[in-house]
């Protein structure tokens, strides 16, 4: 019996394909997965969301608040103009932009409400909650640390009983101004060591909320990155086998006939492209039919768009799966490293994890998997909206071309050298 167990222990770790399935690949995944989901390794300070800030009211006290907010650990702050923060949220690159409109600094000194709005991709909607736990109290005490805060206190109070009468408002007002004398004097008297703001009980941090990127035509943000992440991912899967056809051909013996046939060796190559290609696209086609139908994914209005980041795709992930085949030895060597691969390539693309939960280094890891220029596009038809024609779609699907040359490129290159061997 304990014969028997030292036997297979034996076998079990000179089968290198056993192993990296065993330990290396749950190694990885749980390492992508610790930074996907809080950063392993970094405090919470370490984490900071990105905010564009666009100042429509540029005033010295409009500039004070920008560095109030850059001030704060768990925010990094980017100003732009607001074209070009809408132009970023739009297509992709940033979640939200803060938008301080004209007259803010008049609306701050007379205790009005703030004209702020934070315009947001809903599709990050959770970046922008962590965002607004961040932002919400700083803006709040606003009107206190930099305006008038008596006025600031009554005017609270007014639009908290929602009276317009001018006389009431006053009356408000000058009873506020009282309590507001009378806490200050009780904090000096009681001696207290804290520098308590008598209005600090009335914080409201009111802000308009827009959604500058919003689901339509019923496609739901949960059912593209559904449809999309799993269809990536089992594409990469497909390909790979049917790129392992051509080492059954080799052990087979098939492919030394084919090399003895009057044809150009390469020819064999190119035809497992042709047919990796074909297949991926209906593979792609079948799928996003399938949503459409039973879960009404609108597929007919984003027709042009969903057929180019299909074939986009197919290309990049064929080439892919051919590659891979064209230089490993046999069929288990190709399982086991195209199974590590296309899980880490899933896991950090967004596959797995839809990416606008990741940290920022996540984010922009993501940039060298296959999954993330085929999402991506994926979201700029169904979601986004983007025509074919504009630059960020149009780059996307460039992208996945030019993956799809070097990776066919280079499995060319592997190719001839293992035809060299067999002849």
């Amino acid at each position: 019996m304990i014969k028997l167990a030292i036997k297979d222990l034996k076998l079990f770790f000179k089968d290198r394909r056993s192993m990296l399935l065993t330990f290396a690949i749950p190694i990885a995944l749980i390492t992508l997965f610790a930074f996907a989901f809080g950063g392993a390794g970094r405090s919470n300070g370490d984490t900071k969301i990105s905010l564009l800030v666009s100042d429509l009211d540029h005033t010295a006290t409009s500039k004070e608040v920008i560095k109030q907010f850059d001030s704060l650990k768990s925010l990094q702050i980017k100003t732009l103009p607001l074209e070009d923060a809408e132009k970023a949220i739009k297509k992709g690159s940033e979640s939200c932009v803060l938008v301080i409109h004209k007259g803010f600094t008049d609306s701050l000194k007379s205790g009005a409400a703030l004209p702020l709005e934070l315009k947001y991709d809903e599709a990050k909607g959770m970046e922008v909650g962590l965002l607004q736990q961040s932002l919400i109290p700083t803006l709040s005490m606003l009107p206190f640390s930099l305006g008038n805060s008596k006025e600031a206190m009554g005017n609270k109070l007014a639009k908290m009983t929602g009276t317009s009468n001018p006389q009431v408002r006053q009356t408000i007002q000058t009873q506020s101004n009282n309590l507001f004398d009378a806490i200050s004097k009780g904090i000096s008297e009681n001696g207290s060591k804290k520098k308590n703001n008598p209005t600090k009980s009335f914080m409201g941090g009111d802000i308009k909320m827009t959604k500058l990127v919003k689901a339509t035509n019923d496609n739901q943000l949960g059912l593209i990155q559904a449809v999309a992440g799993t269809a990536v991912m089992m594409l990469l899967f497909s390909v790979v086998g049917i790129g392992m056809g051509l080492l059954d051909e080799k052990q087979e013996g098939t492919l030394k006939r084919l090399l003895y046939s009057p044809m150009d060796p390469l020819n064999i190559l190119f035809g497992k492209m042709i047919s990796a290609n074909i297949i991926s696209i209906f593979q792609l086609l079948i799928m996003f039919l399938f949503a459409s139908v039973v879960f009404g994914l609108d597929i007919i209005s984003h027709l042009p768009g969903l057929l180019i980041t299909i074939l986009a795709t197919a290309f990049a992930c064929s080439a892919f799966g051919v590659l891979l085949a064209s230089f490993a030895k046999n069929r288990q060597q190709v399982q086991g490293l195209s199974t590590l691969i296309i899980l880490v390539m899933s896991a950090i693309g967004g596959s797995m994890i839809p990416l606008f939960i990741m940290p920022a280094i996540m984010q922009k890891a993501a940039v060298i998997s296959v999954n993330y220029w085929s999402i991506q596009g994926f979201y700029d038809v169904f979601w986004r909206n983007l025509s074919i024609f504009n630059p960020t779609f149009i780059s996307r699907i460039l992208v996945l071309f030019l993956i799809g040359i070097i990776l066919n490129s280079l499995a060319i290159v592997m190719f001839r050298k293992n035809i060299l061997k067999l002849t």
